[in-house]
C-alpha cells in the first residue's frame, strides 16, 4: 500500500535552484497575503483562517506531496463551499472543523489505497460548468456586496479591478498586482469617505475549535466531507498535471492526495478552512521558482507575518479584498469551453450549462451531486450504442454442422458473439433487442471469448436473459469466458443458471456440443 506513495527519482537539488525558490518565495508571499485574505473572508471563517489554511496545507502538502513544484492554500471553490456550509447548512464551526478533518482522512485514504490517478476523472463537463458557476457566483457576491456598501467603494473596487487588468507583467515580477492594488485601495480609502474597513484581524496562532462529535451529527457531516474531499482533490490533481507540464516530471497522484489530505486534517484539528493546490503554483513559476521549497519558504514568511500583521491590516478597504475575489471569479469562468457551445453535441453543452446554473442559483455542493449523475446519464446513452453495436447475433445454418437438413436454410442454433464491455448502459435494451433472437432458435450459443468487461447490472440482465430462454425451451451453450468474465457471472448466479457440460472453452467444442443438443 505504501509503495505507491514513493516519487520516481528527482534530479538533485542544487544551489542555483534554493536562490531561484528563494527570490521566488519572497514575492510569491506579497502576492499571496492579499488573496488567501480576501478568500478567507469569502469563506465566512474570517481573513486568518485563509491566511493560516495556507500555511497549514502549504507546508504539509509540500512536505508530503507528490509533486515537484506545486502551491497548496486557500482555493476560492473551496471558500465558497466553505461558506455554503456556514450560510446554507448552519454547520457551526466546531461542527465545519470535523467536517475538514473527515475529508483530510477520506484523502488520505484515497492515496494510500491507491486510486488516486482515478480521482481526477471527473468528466471535463462537470469541472467546466462547476467552476464556472463559482466564478460567476464569487463575481454576483462582491457585486452585491460593493452595492450595499456605497459608491466609494464601488468606485476603490473598480479602479482596483481595472489596475489588476492592466497591471504589466514584467511589473508584476517585483510588485505583485494584489499588493500593489491594496496599497492603492488603502490611498484612495484616505480621500472617500463611507469605505468599510477590514478591521482587527487577531493576531497569533491558530485556536483548536475541535470537539467530540455528537452521533447525531456524524451522519450529517459524510455527505459534505465526500465534497469536500472530492472538490480538494480533484482540483489538486489538476494543478499537478499543469505543474508537470512546466516541471518536466510526473507528480505522483496518491502521494499528492496523501499530502494535501494530511494538510486538511491539521486545518481541521487547528480550526481554519480546508485547502488544496491554487493558481499560485502558476504565479510561483513566473517569479522564477523551481520546486515546492518556494512555497515552503513563502508559508514560513506568511506564518512570520501573521503573527504581527492584525493592527497593519485592519484599515485596508475591503473594496480592494473585493476586486481580488472578482478577478480569481472572472478568472474561474471557462470562456473558452462557453465558446465551443454552439459547436458541442447539445448534450453535453446542455449538462454543462444545467450544472452551471445550478451552482449558481441553487447550491454548489448540490451541483457537483447532479453533475456526476447528469454526465453519466450522457456518457450512458453513448455507450449503450456502442456495446449494443459489439453483440453479433448470427444463425448457423444446420448445413454447417455437416447434417443433412431438411431446409438447406434452416438454423436452428444461433450464435451471440459479445465484444468489449458490457455495463449498465445496454443491459436493459440488451434484453430486448437479442430476446426475439434467442426464441427464433433451439439452441443458442453464448460467445464470451472477446468480452472484456461485464458488470453487476449487466450479468444480472444476463440471467434473466437465459431463464427467458429456458421459458422458450431453448438451449444454452457458453464458451470463452475468461477467469474474470466468469467471476463475475458465478457472483450473480449466472453460472448457476447453466450446467457444467454446458460451459466449454472453444467454439469448436460449442459446435459440436449444440449439434448433438439438436440431434
Amino acid at each position: 500500500m505504501l509503495s505507491g506513495l514513493r516519487n520516481e527519482k528527482r534530479p538533485p537539488y542544487t544551489r542555483e535552484t534554493f536562490w531561484a525558490d528563494l527570490r521566488a518565495s519572497v514575492t510569491l508571499a506579497a502576492s499571496n497575503v492579499p488573496t488567501t485574505m480576501a478568500l478567507g473572508v469569502i469563506s465566512g471563517m474570517g481573513a486568518l483562517a485563509g491566511l493560516w489554511c495556507g500555511v497549514i496545507v502549504g507546508i504539509v502538502a509540500a512536505l508530503f506531496g507528490g509533486t515537484r513544484a506545486i502551491v497548496s492554500g486557500a482555493s476560492a471553490v473551496l471558500a465558497v463551499i466553505t461558506a455554503t456550509l456556514i450560510t446554507g447548512n448552519e454547520f457551526t464551526l466546531a461542527e465545519l472543523a470535523i467536517i475538514i478533518v473527515m475529508a483530510g482522512a477520506i484523502q488520505i485514504a484515497l492515496g494510500l489505497a491507491g486510486v488516486g490517478r482515478f480521482v481526477s476523472y471527473m468528466p471535463h463537463i462537470v469541472l467546466a460548468g462547476f467552476m464556472s458557476g463559482i466564478g460567476v457566483l464569487l463575481l454576483w457576491t462582491q457585486v452585491e456586496k460593493l452595492i450595499d456598501l456605497g459608491m466609494s467603494n464601488i468606485a476603490i473596487a473598480g479602479i482596483c479591478l481595472v489596475l489588476l487588468l492592466v497591471w504589466p507583467a514584467r511589473a508584476g515580477k517585483f510588485l505583485p498586482a494584489a499588493l500593489a492594488v491594496i496599497a492603492i485601495g488603502w490611498l484612495l480609502a484616505q480621500f472617500l469617505p463611507g469605505v468599510e474597513r477590514l478591521g482587527p484581524v487577531p493576531t497569533g496562532l491558530p485556536v483548536p475549535v475541535l470537539e467530540m462529535p455528537s452521533l447525531a451529527f456524524l451522519p450529517k457531516a459524510v455527505g459534505p466531507a465526500v465534497l469536500v474531499a472530492l472538490i480538494s482533490s480533484i482540483y489538486t490533481l489538476m494543478w499537478a498535471l499543469i505543474a508537470d507540464s512546466f516541471t518536466g516530471s510526473q507528480h505522483n497522484p496518491n502521494r499528492e492526495l496523501f499530502g494535501v489530505g494530511l494538510g486538511n486534517l491539521a486545518a481541521g484539528i487547528l480550526g481554519v478552512m480546508p485547502g488544496g493546490a491554487t493558481i499560485a503554483t502558476m504565479t510561483s513559476r513566473r517569479f522564477g521558482g523551481k520546486t515546492v521549497v518556494a512555497s515552503i519558504i513563502c508559508m514560513v514568511i506568511v506564518a512570520a507575518l501573521i503573527l504581527g500583521l492584525g493592527r497593519y491590516v485592519a484599515p485596508l478597504p475591503l473594496a480592494a479584498l473585493s476586486a481580488i475575489v472578482m478577478l480569481v471569479g472572472w478568472k474561474m469562468i471557462d470562456f473558452s469551453f462557453l465558446r465551443k457551445v454552439p459547436r458541442m453535441d447539445s448534450r453535453h453543452s446542455t449538462v454543462m450549462l444545467l450544472i452551471m446554473g445550478v451552482t449558481i442559483f441553487v447550491d454548489p455542493l448540490f451541483a457537483i451531486v447532479f453533475g456526476v449523475i447528469a454526465a453519466n446519464i450522457v456518457s450512458a446513452t453513448q455507450l449503450e450504442s456502442l456495446e449494443l453495436d459489439s453483440v453479433i447475433s448470427t444463425p448457423l445454418l444446420d448445413s454447417t454442422f455437416g447434417g443433412e437438413p431438411s431446409d438447406e436454410y434452416e438454423a436452428r442454433v444461433g450464435l451471440l458473439a459479445f465484444r468489449g464491455s458490457f455495463t449498465v448502459s445496454s443491459s436493459r435494451k440488451l434484453i430486448r433487442q437479442i430476446g426475439d433472437d434467442i426464441r427464433d432458435h433451439e439452441v443458442v450459443i453464448f460467445d464470451l471469448s472477446n468480452a472484456t468487461h461485464i458488470d453487476d447490472s449487466a450479468a444480472n440482465l444476463l440471467a434473466l436473459l437465459i431463464d427467458r430462454a429456458k421459458q422458450t425451451g431453448t438451449g444454452i451453450v457458453m464458451f470463452g469466458a475468461s477467469d474474470r468474465i466468469r467471476q463475475t457471472l458465478f457472483a450473480f448466479d449466472v453460472l448457476d443458471r447453466i450446467s457444467d457440460d454446458r460451459i466449454v472453452e472453444t467454439q469448436e467444442e460449442a459446435r459440436n456440443l449444440a449439434w448433438s443438443l439438436l440431434k
